[in-house]
């Protein structure tokens, strides 16, 4: 119980930044470097993954399978290094999938899809209720009365979200069973990966993927692999399946690149790391004034969504959605997930 638990694997850090895999931590709270840094203690924190509940036995499981898909970069990262150098490789389909299963699953651990739960799942739920797609109500043990009480209230304007205590862990296990797979199958069939080059040293921040729109119809999710090197996968909304396992190549021009590397420290909430010290509060202010825009973590909620898994869940006790107006719908939003 509470062992420390990373959302970045070790191996990750370690293959990013050399066998030793000492590194320069730059702390956002206190605005301060320290060298030297190990990846035993960057990206965790006690009991990230695990469960907690009131009168059962600890469940590790997530922890236990991050470990199994931290084994697969023996084989992903040379065919990174690969693709890097070309303009267009095929992979074979289980090692593109490897690729896509630890994407997905890195993205699906992070801090950010932890914050993101409940806003996700009360979003799907209002998704549900204006289509009528009920099935998922009723896999979350809602009477048929209940249900319908929620498309009643609905249909006169009102909104649901989350009333109980101590779930955030509790639904961020449940978002991620239900929408891992998902996001591999996204990645594999409708993502279009590109290993760039990079002319200057990116860092890596602790959100291991960005993911933000660049455009209407496409959805960018920015990696990066290396000191000099980054993977970036688009997200075609409207096209049909990609059929083919392929990973594409190219160099990212110095001023994009410097994009890319003021993006990841803007998306850091505590620690950004890298072999060279940079500045990181002027690139932070430099995709400010460029009005770079994501989705982030609320700062309100950063010591609650790391220290969930710490805090028992009690199924004994009420935990249901509640009618609300439209205004406290995006105020229950706003505190975990900010624009």
């Amino acid at each position: 119980m509470n062992n420390n638990q990373h959302y970045v694997t070790q191996s990750f850090v370690k293959k990013r930044f050399g066998k030793n895999g000492f590194v320069w931590r730059y702390d956002l709270i206190n605005k301060s470097w320290k060298p030297n840094a190990s990846p035993q203690f960057i990206f965790s924190y006690d009991g990230y993954t695990q469960f907690l509940v009131v009168g059962e036995p600890l469940d590790d499981s997530l922890e236990i399978e991050f470990q199994k898909v931290e084994g697969k970069l023996d084989s992903i990262y040379p065919i990174w290094d690969k693709a890097a150098e070309n303009e267009a490789m095929f992979v074979c389909n289980d090692t593109f999938k490897d690729h896509c299963f630890y994407c997905a699953f890195l993205w699906s651990l992070s801090p950010f899809a932890k914050a993101k739960a409940p806003a996700n799942l009360v979003m799907e739920i209002d998704f549900f209720l204006t289509h009528g797609h009920l099935a998922y109500l009723k896999e979350l043990n809602l009477s048929e009365q209940e249900i319908q009480w929620m498309q009643k209230l609905h249909s006169e304007g009102q909104k649901f979200i989350l009333n109980g205590e101590n779930y955030l862990q509790y639904v961020f296990r449940q978002q991620f069973i239900r929408h891992c797979k998902k996001t591999v199958a996204m990645f594999r069939y409708n993502t279009e990966w590109t290993v760039y080059n990079s002319p200057i040293e990116l860092p890596i921040s602790d959100i291991p993927i960005i993911d933000y729109s660049e455009s209407r119809d496409v959805t960018a999710y920015v990696m990066p692999v290396s000191n000099n090197r980054v993977l970036v996968g688009r997200l075609h909304h409207t096209c049909p399946y990609l059929t083919y396992p392929i990973l594409y190549g190219g160099t990212l021009p110095a001023d994009i690149a410097q994009n890319v590397q003021d993006l990841i420290c803007l998306s850091a909430l505590k620690t950004i790391v890298c072999t060279h010290k940079i500045d990181v509060e002027q690139c932070r202010n430099r995709a400010k004034s460029q009005n770079v825009r994501f989705a982030k973590v609320a700062d309100s909620s950063l010591a609650t969504i790391l220290n969930a898994g710490q805090i028992p869940f009690d199924r004994s006790k009420p935990f249901r959605f509640i009618p609300v107006t439209k205004e406290k719908y995006n105020d229950y939003i706003a505190q975990y997930v900010t624009a």
